[in-house]
């Protein structure tokens, strides 16, 4: 599927506002809502867009503990690990990633015991017992869509 312009509008929108409806991106981008639908359609159909969120303030929510985890799996285990992770409700983002560490997540819990527990029972039981635990001090941006161009 190609990526076009209108298109690209469309997706700018959406990340800012998903809950948006077609008539409003319509009059954004100065299109018939017709085709702001079926063009929406298709994104969805094609897998551009996954699906739709709510973006929610950590902090405010309770979740007062997040941390990065950095760890070393067996590169035959990492699609089963990174399965098992995808499942752990804490669990926020899972990622494959380069260097001394090949697989990293980030985590949200109630707080430093909640985390040391989620990590005891649920992470160390898949076999990941060699990791890093970043603890985030103060989130200073994080950003819930990218501007495509």
């Amino acid at each position: 599927m190609k990526i076009d312009k209108m298109n690209k509008k469309i997706l700018n929108i959406l990340q800012q506002s998903g809950r948006m409806t077609y008539k409003d991106v319509a009059k954004k981008i100065d299109r018939a809502q017709s085709t702001v639908r079926d063009r929406i359609g298709i994104m969805e159909e094609e897998g551009v867009i996954k699906g739709y969120t709510v973006v929610i303030n950590k902090k405010k929510a309770g979740l007062d503990c997040y941390a990065i985890i950095k760890c070393k799996v067996d590169s035959g285990r990492l699609d089963e690990v990174t399965r098992k992770l995808k499942r752990v409700d804490n669990i926020l983002q899972v990622y494959h990633t380069s260097g001394a560490y090949n697989l990293t997540f980030l985590i949200a819990t109630w707080d430093y015991d909640e985390l040391k527990r989620v990590l005891k029972e649920k992470v160390a039981p898949m076999g990941i017992n060699d990791y890093e635990t970043i603890i985030i001090m103060e989130s200073i941006r994080e950003m819930s869509y990218v501007d495509i161009h």
